[in-house]
């Protein structure tokens, strides 16, 4: 796990390329605090400069120093992430000429390169953002993993090409002019929240989508390509006994997989069905008792630990429960939103979690993210289908009867625009996750923009097109985004084990998702789970924000606020009013969250 930047320029610009690495390196420092390098890796017709800092994971002597070079080819590569099959890989693979000089996965990507070329995506197995420099082609070539997991941040203009594994690095290269932000990006986030992919708000500089590759010639991108793509082509012809074996042989395999590290591997365990899942399989794969953390509140409404405690008594598991008070929780708030690389409404709670895990030496977390977006866990995998039945229903109404039938108020407008007429079910499922309604979004003076999301096939099931849709958006756009974000801000390596992408495709395509259920989940694994656990309400660990935001977070929402004004972003609009309507019970504590957020990252990143 690293941090991973670059520069590719014909050497007409102001800026000392050097320098501006330098500058890069430090920006991401916190990425991988156990070592740095800095090469200039070809000087034909310009400078092409790579730089890693490295989180040693694994083979954690000085050969796993990166940026890595082929003797035998001249190749370069400098990769964030991991390869979980990389022996696997590596054993097909013809040994270099000089010999293996490292055990890591890195030296095995870079063989396997120089073998297979860019079709080695289809033996890897991880997560990853990569740049390897072609000695022969003469082009750096740019790849990032299926799901989007590691984050790959670039700039291109006239000769120049600047990459980054956060928006920061790139920001301080010098050569991205900072003051311009991007409009469609602003609009997304003021819409959803977050930043829907590929948008940052920096005008130029973009996300590589997941999934996808590109090459870059004397600092132009000659060609982007997707590679990978998790709409299934067929769909499964096997018994549902056949599918519920399936399923569980490729948990076992990912989590048993994702345990490859030379450092111990943890587990977050928050007593709900997806992390229990995942630290058992881990805990039954492991030759020693996994280390498992669980953080709550003090406050028993809101703390699942002795759900967590069941499992990690089952499992033996070494487990530490972090119980914390408001004060404790309210004081790294401000420190989670400094850290986020891009502005989120969501985040902290992993911040705080993973602050927790940290300040206990470990370095590699294993998470359960991806059981609700594969198996069905969201309301959206209810909600969705309910809109679907309303809208042949009351489609034929105006749009004012509809809003009122809905119940009124900013809910009422986005449920009237779920239930139009011929409302395709990507743009539903965008209107369900919008925080504010489009003719809401016009009356601010923001031009309501969505994010293209490929529509899901018809032949497939309800659910299974819903999974698509929660794969490539919310958990796309904000959940992987920030957890690599408030993950890495504490030098943790955060693993995702139900996101292999061998496992996505066996659950898209046998069309396991359920309506809220999980029903698919538990048959392949519901034996692992303590009683009690599977049929409790989903509840997950929340910050009471309405009420922090009331009270000790008072002044900060109130800085948040005063810094958006300064910015003079939203000409026009009266901020201020977003603070009375929401202390008069009037407006959604996150939909103010969200622009305090804005303010404060404005403050920090845009001069």
């Amino acid at each position: 796990m690293c941090g991973i930047v670059g520069i590719a320029t014909t050497g007409h610009q102001t800026i000392e390329p050097e320098a501006a690495m330098r500058r890069m390196l430090g920006a991401i420092r916190h990425r991988g605090p156990d070592d740095r390098g800095c090469e200039l890796v070809a000087h034909t017709a310009g400078e092409i400069w790579l730089g890693n800092t490295r989180l040693a994971i694994q083979d954690l002597s000085p050969t796993g120093h990166q940026p890595m070079r082929d003797p035998q080819t001249g190749n370069w590569i400098v990769i964030n992430g991991e390869i979980y099959n990389h022996r696997e890989v590596r054993r097909a693979l013809p040994a270099p000429e000089t010999g293996w000089r490292s055990s890591g996965d890195t030296e095995t990507v870079l063989q396997a390169y120089a073998v297979w070329g860019r079709d080695c995506l289809q033996k890897l197995r991880g997560m990853f953002a990569l740049v390897i420099w072609d000695e022969a082609a003469g082009e750096l070539w740019c790849a990032r993993d299926r799901l989007g997991i590691k984050p790959f941040y670039c700039y291109a203009d006239d000769g120049l090409f600047v990459f980054g594994s956060e928006l920061r690095a790139v920001l301080a290269s010098g050569y991205v002019t900072r003051w311009q932000l991007d409009e469609r990006g602003l609009a997304g986030f003021v819409r959803f929240g977050s930043l829907p992919e590929p948008w940052t708000l920096i005008d130029g500089v973009q996300s590589l989508p997941a999934g996808h590759w590109l090459r870059v010639r004397k600092g132009s991108v000659v060609e982007e390509r997707r590679y990978w793509s998790p709409h299934p082509v067929t769909t499964a012809d096997q018994s549902h006994a056949e599918t519920v074996k399936s399923v569980r042989q490729q948990l076992e395999r990912s989590v048993e997989e994702h345990l490859l590290s030379d450092v111990p591997v943890a587990s977050f365990l928050s007593g709900g069905i997806d992390s229990s899942i995942v630290t058992a399989l881990a805990a039954q794969a492991s030759s020693s008792p996994i280390q498992t953390f669980t953080v709550g509140f003090r406050d028993a409404e809101l703390d699942e630990s002795e759900y967590a405690q069941a499992v990690a008594t089952r499992y033996r598991t070494d487990h530490q429960r972090v119980l914390l008070t408001d004060d404790e929780a309210v004081e790294m708030v401000s420190d989670a939103v400094a850290a986020m690389d891009l502005p989120s409404a969501d985040g902290v709670n992993t911040y705080v979690v993973s602050s927790a895990v940290a300040r206990n030496g470990i370095k590699v977390v294993l998470s359960g993210l991806g059981g609700d977006e594969l198996f069905g866990g969201y309301r959206s995998f209810k909600l969705l289908p309910q809109m679907e039945r309303w809208a042949s229903v009351t489609s034929l109404l105006p749009k004012r009867l509809r809003r009122m039938a809905a119940g009124g108020g900013s809910n009422g407008q986005r449920a009237a625009e779920m239930t139009r007429a011929g409302v395709s079910v990507s743009d539903r499922y965008n209107y369900m996750r919008a925080m504010w309604a489009d003719r809401e979004l016009q009356q601010m003076g923001i031009i309501p923009m969505g994010y293209s999301i490929p529509e899901p096939s018809p032949r497939l099931t309800g659910a299974t097109q819903i999974s698509l849709l929660e794969l490539q958006g919310y958990m796309r756009s904000t959940l992987l985004r920030d957890s690599d974000a408030m993950s890495m801000a504490h030098s943790l390596e955060l693993r995702v084990p139900l996101l292999d992408h061998k496992l996505v495709e066996t659950c898209l395509n046998a069309q396991v998702a359920g309506s809220g259920q999980k029903t698919m989940l538990l048959e392949a694994a519901g034996d692992l789970l303590p009683d009690g656990i599977a049929n409790r309400p989903k509840q997950g660990f929340v910050f009471p924000m309405d009420r922090w935001m009331r009270g000790p977070l008072r002044q900060f929402v109130a800085d948040g606020i005063s810094h958006l004004r300064q910015a003079d972003i939203f000409p026009g609009l009266e901020l201020d009013q977003f603070v009375e309507r929401f202390r008069g019970g009037q407006l959604a504590w996150a939909r103010l969250w969200a622009f305090v957020v804005l303010g404060h990252w404005v403050h920090t990143h845009v001069k």
